[in-house]
């Protein structure tokens, strides 16, 4: 049987990155995260500089090419940036791996109130929150969630124990083998 393909889904500091490298050590397989390779592309340092230099039209349309060269690869654990099933033609290639290669999508949420808590607390090249910018959190959450369970094979809550989600992540492609 083809290596498996699981994406995770879900908004920024949801847990994607630090469970999507370990359910690829599970289960053996590569793990690639696309903001990485949507910077690489764009000749970029940061997700903060890309925004700055080429607009969020030019962010998406460089997550939608680095995950058209990703789901060609067809193999690991791909975590994909919070608003990559919004870039054009994302969620139709996504819908499309899923139905002919078997990939599975799973949507990893801590709930708005532990994603606020995470954001705010600050990470990597991304700066913390303020009041308003939570605000923004819950209104990006209220808009992109339903696109996130449409694309969804699985919800994660990411509240959960590490090794629990873990254990998810990884019986979600292992139970069809």
């Amino acid at each position: 049987m083809a290596s498996p393909l699981l994406l995770l889904i879900g908004l920024r500091c949801s847990g994607k990155t630090t469970l999507g490298q370990l359910a690829a050590d599970a289960l053996h397989v590569p793990f690639h995260d696309l903001d990485p390779l949507a910077l690489k592309r764009l000749g970029r340092a940061t997700v903060t500089e890309a925004f700055e230099q080429d607009g969020e039209l030019g962010w998406r349309r460089a997550e939608s090419e680095a995950l058209q060269d990703a789901l060609k690869d067809g193999a690991g654990v791909l975590a994909l940036g919070g608003g990559s099933p919004t870039a054009p033609g994302a969620a139709a290639s996504i819908r499309a791996a899923q139905s002919r290669g078997g990939a599975r999508v799973a949507l990893l949420h801590p709930g708005e109130r532990e994603l606020v808590r995470r954001l705010a607390a600050g990470r990597g090249d991304r700066p913390r929150l303020d009041a308003d910018d939570a605000m923004e959190v819950m209104r990006l959450s209220r808009e992109r969630l339903p696109l996130y369970h449409s694309l969804a094979d699985a919800v994660i809550d990411t509240r959960l124990a590490t090794p629990a989600c873990v254990r998810r992540l990884t019986a979600l492609i292992t139970a069809g083998r």
